[in-house]
């Protein structure tokens, strides 16, 4: 007999070793990146359901909600099912249990993917035909939302890229906790809101995983990584009137250069926007790319 419930305290351990086993290709390689995208830093799982079985954890789904285009919608951040319990229908009543709960919230339409600021995948990989599959079996169908696109950086191959010497009038350094409140201020009014929160995630790593330009007390820009996933890169923003001095570059080449220093031999460049400068800058190719597909959400319904 397997139940639905909320999650527990004591279910953490079990739900990440879930996730762990259970999520595609390198999903599930960073307990501390899923620890903060389900839990956060207020310990809070938002919208949340676990499916359990003798006391065992065999299920779990997790999501979020937020303002976006004038109303309330929620995100499906991740859902999984124990290998022995697949092909059962489990996965569709865990999404049907969470879309309840996201309607309970007020959000009115549910979205798979992109669940900006913490987030796994900024949608459904269009290679995964799998989760394709399953979503519109649910009912999910693509939006008006542009693709998603990853690139991928070969560390090893563009090493002498990665590399390449900072220039001396770019003044960086790594971003500390102690100026998080003044950052923050300025991330909130330049970047706005959703950016300065996922930049925050750096503070969770160690070392803190994000650098800054700052020139007499002004920041000029920064780069961040690992903010979500381990081996993801981003976000990253230069100020307009610091454009042209090699910040962006000196910032990018220095979080990869970290990469380099920890033995890892590439990254993924998430959810990019200006193709030709990471390409010319570190040797950057397109990867994977990521479709939004959303559902309304019918309150009757779900009720």
């Amino acid at each position: 007999m397997i139940t639905l419930r909320p999650p527990a305290s004591d279910d953490r351990d079990a739900i990440l070793s879930l996730l762990r086993a259970g999520l595609v290709r390198d999903a599930g390689d960073d307990a501390d990146g899923l620890a903060h995208l389900l839990w956060g830093s207020e310990d809070d799982p938002g919208l949340a359901v676990v499916a359990e079985q003798d006391r065992e954890v065999v299920g779990a789904a997790f999501g979020s909600t937020a303002e976006r285009d004038g109303e309330l919608r929620a995100y499906v951040k991740v859902v999984v099912v124990a290998e022995s319990h697949r092909r059962h229908g489990w996965g569709s009543r865990l999404l049907t249990a969470l879309e309840a709960a996201a309607v309970g919230a007020g959000a009115r339409t549910i979205q798979a993917g992109g669940s900006a600021p913490a987030y796994w995948w900024p949608g459904v990989d269009t290679r995964d035909s799998a989760a394709l599959a399953f979503f519109a079996s649910c009912g999910y169908a693509s939006s008006d939302v542009p693709l998603a696109t990853n690139l991928d950086v070969d560390l090893v191959a563009h090493r002498e890229l990665v590399l390449a010497p900072t220039p001396a009038e770019v003044p960086m350094h790594r971003l500390t906790r102690a100026e998080w409140p003044a950052f923050e201020a300025w991330m909130s009014e330049t970047w706005g809101a959703t950016w300065a929160a996922e930049a925050g995630a750096a503070l969770t790593r160690d070392p803190v995983s994000c650098f800054v330009a700052v020139e007499d007390g002004t920041y000029l820009g920064f780069a961040a990584y690992d903010t979500n996933r381990a081996g993801w890169f981003g976000p990253m923003g230069s100020s307009p009137a610091a454009r042209g001095r090699g910040v962006g570059s000196a910032l990018l080449r220095a979080c990869l250069s970290d990469y380099v220093e920890a033995g890892r031999t590439a990254c993924e460049i998430a959810w990019i926007g200006p193709v030709d400068f990471y390409a010319r800058t570190v040797g950057a190719e397109p990867g994977r790319t990521f479709v939004a597909l959303r559902k309304p959400l019918d309150a009757e319904a779900s009720a």
